[in-house]
């Protein structure tokens, strides 16, 4: 199962959003985005829905069942 940090990955690529854009907003360097995305480092559940809401979700749970729905869905698919 993909990590937190690898579901942000793919809604922000999805949604065209850089590492640097996301970084800005939550006022980090885009270093730090990077080892997020890379499972380097973990963030607190108020941050994931900062994180979240950023990218257009209401919270964590959203964000997490859109992954679902419609990025892991579709991968699981074109592995067929």
């Amino acid at each position: 199962m993909p990590s937190f940090g690898e579901k942000i990955r793919a809604v922000r690529m999805m949604k065209g959003i850089k590492q640097s854009e996301l970084a800005s907003f939550l006022n980090v360097k885009q270093q730090s985005i990077s080892k997020l995305e890379n499972g380097r480092i973990n963030i607190s559940a108020e941050l994931a829905n900062k994180v979240a809401s950023y990218l257009g979700f209401r919270s964590k749970q959203e964000m997490e069942t859109f992954y679902q729905n419609h990025i892991q869905k579709n991968c699981a698919e074109k592995e067929h």
